[in-house]
């Protein structure tokens, strides 16, 4: 079957349109941030890919007089570029899961010879015996299409794998689907190729690339204006929208745990306010891993400062309010001592339940806060254990 130029062409474009909307609007509302940085330098090589693609295409179909010279020209191209943006979507996987190679330079170097090696052969291959790549026809040799996906395969299914792995060890719902989702690009990818190399006719690479990357970045978006930057929990706004949505269950009790840092000021004046965040991100850490260790929802985001807020819809009997609290001090207590922390890092908690169908999650919350306080200032055990 001929390939359709111009339908393979214009499919090419749509999907060079869709990215270059993408990097249009991350301009005008850049944070600059190290995985957006990654994830924008992925999109312009899926851009020069596509258009690469097309040029590749045109000679195919006839549309352009095949030479020895463009066949090799375009296939190298599409080659480099290929590598180029399954390395830059491995690198935006490390930046996301925080993997620590990708601050060390020597590591990052590591990670690219896969890409520098195989051009090395493509290109000394291609100088000792041209018909290595192309045959009398002006066609591309068979051999040379393994060499061709051998690094972008690499990086590929290490961005699956390390992505599966680490949403196994995930110790919350949230990190997990996370993981989950990044593993997704590389399947997408290799699946839609695999596809369009057997059924060339039909341009499924380019979409289902453009597709998945418009996924990622509506996440992206998503994340930005939900997620606090600091402690990655949920931020004010999304609390704001979880009370508005949750309601009275008669056959589900449902707890609001308001939580603040002890002598937090002290922290700050003492240390600095950067022991501080480290202080934030600790206890977050904390809560985090809480909701691992329990089966029944949890909502957990911060709520401003020092306060965190924590939503049980429990279904499990023994998730009780206490046996959350105590499995919050105990993660934080193993913070502190893995830490080495120069000062005690204490929480209180005030939690309290969402009563009947007239009440709101709101005033449960409230209650949650006025409870904290009175603990806080009677000194209570029962919502501090220093």
């Amino acid at each position: 079957m001929e390939l359709d130029y111009f339908g393979y062409a214009e499919a090419n474009i749509v999907s060079i349109l869709i990215l270059a909307i993408l990097l249009f609007n991350d301009k005008l509302h850049s944070t600059k941030q190290e995985k957006q940085l990654w994830f924008n330098r992925t999109v312009i090589a899926h851009i020069l890919y596509f258009s690469n693609d097309i040029i590749w295409a045109a000679v195919l179909s006839g549309q352009i007089r095949r030479t020895t010279f463009l066949v090799v020209l375009c296939n190298f191209l599409n080659y480099v570029l290929l590598s180029l943006l399954s390395y830059e979507w491995f690198m935006y996987m490390a930046a996301s899961e925080q993997m620590q190679f990708r601050t060390v330079r020597k590591k990052r170097i590591l990670w690219l010879l896969p890409m520098i090696i195989f051009t090395a052969v493509i290109v000394i291959s291609y100088v000792a015996a041209p018909s290595f790549w192309v045959n009398e026809e002006g066609m591309l040799n068979d051999l040379y299409y393994p060499l061709m996906v051998a690094a972008p395969t690499l990086y590929m299914l290490s961005a699956f794998v390390i992505s599966m792995v680490n949403a196994r060890k995930a110790n919350t719902r949230d990190k997990k689907r996370q993981y989950l989702l990044i593993g997704i690009y590389p399947i997408a990818v290799l699946i839609s190729g695999l596809i369009q190399t057997f059924m060339l006719n039909a341009p499924l690479f380019c979409f289902g690339c453009a597709l998945v990357l418009v996924f990622f970045y509506i996440q992206n978006l998503q994340a930005l204006i939900s997620i606090d930057p600091l402690t990655r929990l949920n931020n004010r706004r999304q609390i704001d929208r979880y009370i508005e949505q949750v309601r009275y269950k008669e056959n589900t009790a449902i707890f609001a745990m308001m939580i603040d840092v002890d002598r937090f000021k002290h922290i700050n004046d003492t240390f600095g306010h950067a022991e501080g965040d480290r202080a934030l991100v600790l206890v977050a850490e904390a809560l985090k891993k809480t909701a691992g260790r329990i089966k029944s929802p949890v909502f957990i985001g911060r709520y401003g400062g020092d306060e965190f807020a924590l939503f049980i819809q429990r279904t499990e009997e023994r998730d009780t309010p206490e046996r959350i609290a105590e499995l919050i001090w105990d993660a934080l207590h193993e913070k502190q001592a893995k830490n080495a922390l120069p000062y005690e890092l204490n929480i209180s908690i005030g939690y309290d339940l969402l009563n009947a169908k007239d009440d709101s999650l709101g005033a449960c919350l409230a209650r949650a806060d006025q409870k904290l306080y009175e603990y806080k200032h009677a000194g209570r055990q029962a919502s501090h254990r220093g």
